[in-house]
C-alpha cells in the first residue's frame, strides 16, 4: 500500500484544514509516494523512536506532535533535531504528523479521552477554540476520581488544584496543554477539569476562582497511538500498524 493512500484515508476523518493556524501538520520529512508495509505510530519522534522504526523496518512514522513546529533556517546534523532528520532520510523513513487537526476532529483525541473516562453525553468544552470535552459521571469523591484517572492513563502522579473534599459530577478534559481553557471549564460549572502543563500562575488563578483542576501531564495523549493503529488497521489490513513501545515522556518521578 502506498503511503499517499494511507494519508488520504486518514485525512477524510482528520483533515489538515482543521488544524490551528500556528500548527504544522502533515508530511514533515521524506516522501509518501512509497510503498508502506510497516507504519509506526508514536506521540513524539525521538532518537529512540527512530531506532525502533529502523528495527521494525518501518517506511513511515505517524506522530501526534510535529517533529518540526516552526520554520528551520538551517539543518545542523550536530543538533538533536538535525541528527534525527539525517537519520530519517538515511533510512528512507517518512514522518507524517496529525496534531491539532486530530485534537479538534469529531472522534479524535478529546472524544477518545472522554470515552476512556466514561463521560456521559460529552459536549465541546470550549466552543470558541473548538476543543475539549465536558459531560457527566456518577457523583464521585474527587480523590477517587484522581486515582481512577492515574490508573487509567498509567501516570505515577498528578498535580491537583482545588478542594480535596469535592464531589465530582460534571467532568471536563482537554488533551495536552489545555490550561488556557480553565475559564471555559468554570463557565460551564465543571466540577473537575483535567488537562496537562498547568503553569504556576494559572494554578493560582484556578485556586482563587474555585476551579478544581487535575494536571496529569502531556503524555496522556499517548492514547493517540492505540486509537490511530485501530483506525488505520481496519482500513488497511495488509499493512502492519504498530503502536510505539517507547515512552517519550521526558519527565521522571524520582
Amino acid at each position: 500500500m502506498n503511503g499517499i493512500d494511507i494519508v488520504k484515508y486518514f485525512e477524510t476523518k482528520f483533515p489538515k484544514t482543521l488544524a490551528y493556524d500556528w500548527d504544522n501538520v502533515g508530511l514533515q520529512v521524506g516522501s509518501l509516494n512509497r510503498k508502506c508495509k510497516t507504519v509506526l505510530v508514536t506521540l513524539d519522534v525521538t532518537k529512540e523512536v527512530l531506532a525502533e522504526a529502523i528495527a521494525l523496518k518501518a517506511e513511515l512514522i505517524f506522530s501526534h506532535h510535529p517533529l518540526i513546529f516552526k520554520p528551520m533556517s538551517n539543518i545542523l546534523t550536530e543538533s538533536p533535531r538535525g541528527h534525527l532528520i539525517e537519520g530519517l532520510l538515511q533510512n528512507h523513513i517518512a514522518v507524517y504528523s496529525a496534531h491539532t487537526n486530530y485534537d479538534l476532529a469529531e472522534g479524535g483525541m478529546n472524544d477518545e479521552l472522554a470515552n476512556v473516562l466514561k463521560i456521559q453525553n460529552p459536549q465541546v468544552l470550549d466552543e470558541v477554540a473548538g476543543i475539549g470535552r465536558l459531560g457527566t459521571i456518577e457523583p464521585t469523591p474527587v480523590l477517587e476520581v484522581v486515582e481512577f484517572v492515574k490508573k487509567t492513563f498509567r501516570v505515577p502522579f498528578a498535580r491537583y488544584i482545588g478542594k480535596t473534599d469535592a464531589i465530582i459530577q460534571i467532568l471536563g478534559i482537554s488533551g495536552g496543554s489545555g490550561s488556557e481553557h480553565v475559564g471555559a471549564a468554570q463557565k460551564k460549572h465543571c466540577d473537575l477539569y483535567i488537562t496537562g502543563d498547568v503553569t504556576y500562575h494559572t494554578a493560582l488563578d484556578c485556586r482563587q476562582m474555585g476551579q478544581n483542576v487535575l494536571d496529569i501531564g502531556h503524555s496522556v495523549e499517548a492514547i493517540f497511538k492505540t486509537a490511530v493503529v485501530s483506525f488505520l488497521s481496519s482500513a488497511f489490513p495488509e499493512v502492519r500498524f504498530i503502536a510505539s513501545a517507547i515512552d517519550t515522556d521526558p519527565y521522571q518521578t524520582l
